[in-house]
């Protein structure tokens, strides 16, 4: 059998397939492998590099691949799409990854540790329990609008002021409702203490990881966002500058340009939506609540709110962190206020 330069692998649960191909590009062998005889295949196929989709379960199989030591690179689904040739099926689906992973300009994806692994579940557990808070508070709020009451925004008042409206017995709320009310604040409770729970667990796997604590120097970023950081960027060397992380975020802006027309419209969105909205979260904390006026990113901030106003200042502001997070992770330096561009 000829020598494998590439191996593409289109994953899924019981049965993958594998695309080789030889130092000219031609297929020499496109097959699926159950399960329990993939890693045996890859072995006895010995390619020099393995190209996979990153998707379900690309980081598992990444890093069993590199611990039998062979190059591993995940190709995003968004670039391996348009290579898909005729119906789709896993042999085309295979090699279309070949395909894809020739191309110029294609970005790869880190394989993930097993500690960025779990960091990324805990903050699925946790964006899912805040979701069920959400909605049990809107359901309080609305149950409780229907007899009358109205409650002010805001989550912590909940678990304060609902026993109170349930003990008082001058307001028109039925006894069956009140049972009902009773059942739900004890839910509400329960799920605070879970969510509190899991922000710990976040807070205690990211502990011994110093980028971790570099990122909360910068101010607007506390242990949420620094964790979601290092779950989902790692050391952020896979971006080439500042700029490539900002676009990877969606914090650019989007551009549009026909023959000698060029329009540059709002950000983009593209890209990692989560850690995209913490910056956000963090920088809309900076322009309105940062007390600390002499601190160059508050001056920034205000320089920004003046002349773009809350809304595209928040966004200015949330594009300068995500250059800064860059700056911190790729050239492992701490955060300098004195770099910063007033």
């Amino acid at each position: 059998m000829k020598h494998c330069k590439l191996l593409g692998i289109d994953l899924a649960k019981s049965v993958f397939q594998l695309c080789g191909m030889d130092i000219n590009n031609h297929v020499i062998s496109n097959k699926n492998v159950i399960r329990s005889k993939l890693l045996e295949s890859v072995i006895n196929t010995k390619p020099d590099v393995i190209f996979m989709e990153s998707c379900y379960s690309a980081n598992y199989w990444g890093r069993v691949f590199q611990s039998h030591g062979f190059k591993v690179k995940l190709i995003p689904p968004i670039h391996v799409k348009p290579f898909v040739k005729g119906n789709k099926n896993d042999h085309n689906d295979a090699l279309a990854i070949c395909e894809a992973s020739q191309r110029p300009g294609i970005y790869f994806v880190e394989v993930k540790t097993q500690e960025q692994q779990d960091l990324q579940a805990l903050h699925n557990i946790r964006q899912r329990r805040m979701r069920d808070r959400t909605a049990l508070a809107n359901q309080i709020r609305g149950l409780l609008a229907e007899t009358g009451i109205l409650l002010s925004k805001g989550h912590k008042r909940i678990p304060k002021v609902l026993p109170l409206i349930i003990e008082d017995a001058t307001n028109e709320i039925s006894f069956p409702m009140r049972e009902a009310l009773y059942e739900l604040v004890n839910e509400y409770n329960f799920l605070t203490d879970k969510l509190s729970q899991v922000e710990n667990q976040i807070r205690l796997l990211c502990d011994p990881n110093e980028d971790y604590h570099k990122l909360q120097e910068i101010p607007g970023i506390g242990f949420l966002i620094a964790s979601a950081i290092i779950s989902q960027i790692g050391n952020a060397r896979e971006f080439k500058n500042a700029r490539g992380l900002a676009a990877w975020l969606g914090l650019t802006p989007k551009h549009h340009a026909s023959g000698n027309k060029i329009k540059n419209q709002g950000i983009s969105k593209r890209g990692n939506r989560y850690i995209r909205t913490l910056l956000v979260h963090g920088a809309r904390s900076i322009v309105c609540l940062y007390k600390n006026k002499q601190e160059p990113m508050k001056i920034f901030a205000d320089r920004m709110n003046q002349k773009l106003g809350l809304n595209k200042a928040t966004v200015a502001v949330a594009h300068k962190l995500s250059r800064i997070v860059w700056a911190v992770l790729a050239k492992q330096q701490n955060y300098n206020p004195q770099l910063i561009i007033r």
